[in-house]
């Protein structure tokens, strides 16, 4: 049994998640922006007595530090994170706007910075701690390169972010035990992907699930597609 905490779980990849986990045993914390609007995972906390519902936006500096100080406070350990909460805007470089491109960059890499930075208490009273950071293959530049694939300019460039913050946390962290990977789902059937994606959530879950459950210490600081082959950079 782990202790899982996943932001971003009140739809999509986060709550099936939430689902998936639970159905294994796990004991889950799962944020989200607004407890109170959150109707599905309150559906699914009450089949099940080990998951916590905790407030959590992680655009906002505060609440996140409120959401991890009072984890740590209790004495909360965290064995697995899942850095899930992310935004897209499917502009390219021609249409987009300067604040959009921003916001974009402020959930997806500074929302994931701050969730890992202040998670990392918790983390530590782990004796096997994993950090998971949800990017894409969208963030590859060298995918990049060899496709005519245009548009979502500032999602693949807060990816691409989030890939640097994965590879220099699994530096910084690996005196304390910490593993960090980033994990891509695939092209999923959520409000981002879209109906004409290739995986239903469920399938592209289970694949992570399998995925995490699958890579070893050494293989931290690595970018991870959901078919378990690694992403290149």
């Amino acid at each position: 049994m782990k202790t899982i905490f996943i932001s971003g779980a009140s739809r999509g990849i986060g709550l099936e998640l939430c689902r998936q986990c639970l159905e294994h045993g796990d004991i889950i914390l799962a944020g989200c922006r607004d407890p109170q609007k959150a109707h599905q995972l309150s559906k699914l906390q009450n089949n099940y007595e080990n998951m916590e519902i905790v407030e959590l936006d992680v655009d906002d500096e505060e609440s996140v530090q409120n959401c991890f100080n009072q984890l740590n406070l209790r004495g909360e350990k965290i064995d697995k994170l899942f850095n899930n909460a992310g935004i897209i805007d499917w502009r390219d470089l021609h249409t987009v706007g300067a604040d959009a491109f921003s916001q974009v960059i402020q959930t997806n890499l500074r929302g994931a910075f701050l969730v890992l930075k202040n998670a990392l208490p918790c983390l530590q009273r782990s004796p096997d701690p994993w950090v998971y950071n949800m990017s894409s293959r969208l963030g590859s530049i060298e995918l990049r390169g060899n496709t005519q694939l245009g548009g979502a300019v500032a999602y693949q460039c807060s990816k691409a972010g989030l890939n640097m913050l994965t590879k220099q946390a699994s530096i910084d962290l690996w005196e304390l035990g910490i593993k960090v990977v980033s994990l891509s789902p695939g092209w999923v059937k959520t409000e981002m992907g879209g109906r004409d994606a290739k995986y239903e959530v469920s399938e592209s879950v289970t694949k992570i699930i399998q995925v995490t459950d699958q890579l070893k210490p050494e293989q931290t600081g690595g970018f991870w597609g959901e078919d378990g082959t690694q992403i290149p950079w």
